[in-house]
């Protein structure tokens, strides 16, 4: 027994140790100004190379007019927007006509169907480009608002640095209730998972990031990589893609959204189970990181909620020494805890939730963590749009219509 508790005790203290060189890498973080745009308002340039914005729209009809008049209020001169409606049944389609009577930098591409072996979004950017003619492409969402100013800032970036591909993580506003909850703590496994697998080199140049919410090629890089086309069974395509760009060794930039856009989440808990499910699959890919990823939050998050109350009664009741001890390691975690995630979630969360928030949103994502593990080995089915996908590891092996 006490043998056991020694043991778990030198666990707690290496992931006490891995908590305080978290908060050293989250100050550097906040500190790096290689990591950060600032957005360039003011006169519209007409000299840059030509940008295509393409967007995949899918029963968008309440965003996707809202979207469209920032992106066409910005003042980078040389653009244009391309929508896709995908397979949308709503009032998407007349939204976009809408728009475009009134600017003719809109153009929008109706799908229909969705050919074999692809997921519904890839299908439908790769579709977007064979009708546009940008040197730039900029692939977002309907759900990203960007300030004034944003693309010019990446634009000036991209031609005075010459790069190929950039991508950007957003700033998110979490609007529901469980969005709140338990994406943060979705974000922190997924940054840990990032941080071990990015082959970093020296510079911010070799972080290997991809983000399908703020993708940008040029023309040129987007067809060395294969397009959409080449990743159209992945539900990951923009970390697939990153990687292909960095293989390769295209010049390219991963930064920070805050102060250029924000992304807005207001899903129902059903909806952000599946959503979450979808991008564990997709970014993790094997069953054996799904699995560790249960333990990371238990061990790295969930762990004081047990071994806190635990030490104090083996202290009081069992007068054990380790149990006293296990308290006050454990103490300190959620001491560290709380200043790395208060710094972290003030970069990239327009409302940061409170950490007692963040602890019940970790036992919550433990159980969905669980379930890509059960979808990522053929077990069961992760829905995209309209349509259910059954998957192995992060591509789709089967196509199932999802039930109305």
């Amino acid at each position: 027994m006490e043998f056991t508790l020694w043991t778990l005790l030198a666990i707690q203290i290496v992931i006490v140790f891995m908590w305080g060189w978290g908060l050293g890498w989250v100050r550097r973080l906040r500190d790096d100004s290689e990591m950060t745009l600032a957005p360039q308002p003011g006169e519209t340039d007409e000299a840059g190379p030509r940008l295509t914005v393409v967007i995949a729209a899918h029963n968008e009809q309440e965003r996707i007019e809202p979207c469209l008049r920032r992106l066409l209020a910005q003042n980078y001169g040389n653009l244009r927007v391309t929508v896709v409606n995908d397979r949308s049944d709503d009032r998407t389609r007349e939204r976009v006509l809408g728009v475009m009577a009134q600017d003719p930098r809109v153009s929008l591409v109706d799908v229909s169907d969705l050919p074999a072996g692809w997921t519904g979004k890839t299908h439908a950017l790769a579709r977007g480009v064979q009708e546009t003619d940008g040197e730039y492409l900029l692939f977002t969402d309907c759900d990203c608002r960007f300030v004034p100013g944003a693309l010019a800032a990446v634009m000036q970036k991209v031609t005075r640095e010459r790069l190929e591909f950039v991508s950007l993580w957003p700033r998110l506003d979490l609007v529901s209730p469980w969005e709140q909850s338990v994406s943060p703590a979705a974000s922190w496994l997924l940054g840990l998972w990032g941080l071990w697998l990015s082959a970093r080199g020296s510079s911010n140049s070799q972080v290997e990031l991809g983000n399908g919410q703020f993708m940008l090629f040029s023309r040129a890089a987007y067809v060395r990589v294969g397009g959409h086309a080449g990743v159209r069974a992945e539900l990951a395509e923009d970390i697939i893609l990153a990687k292909k760009i960095a293989a390769l060794g295209i010049r390219r930039w991963a930064g920070l959204g805050k102060g250029l856009y924000v992304t807005s989440r207001d899903n129902s808990f059903g909806a952000m189970c599946n959503s979450l499910t979808r991008v564990l699959v997709g970014s993790l890919v094997q069953p054996w990181r799904l699995a560790v990823s249960t333990q990371l939050l238990m061990g790295g998050i969930c762990s004081p909620l047990l071994f806190i109350p635990l030490g104090v009664y083996l202290g009081v009741a069992q007068e054990l020494t380790v149990g006293w001890l296990h308290a006050a390691v454990c103490t300190v975690q959620l001491m560290a805890m709380q200043q790395v995630t208060g710094r972290l979630f003030a970069i990239t969360l327009e409302q940061p939730p409170s950490f007692w928030s963040f602890l019940r949103g970790a036992v919550v994502c433990m159980g969905i963590v669980f379930w890509a593990l059960v979808v990522t080995c053929g077990l069961g089915h992760v829905r995209w749009g309209k349509t259910s996908y059954r998957v192995r590891g992060s591509r789709i092996v089967d196509v199932v219509p999802a039930a109305n």
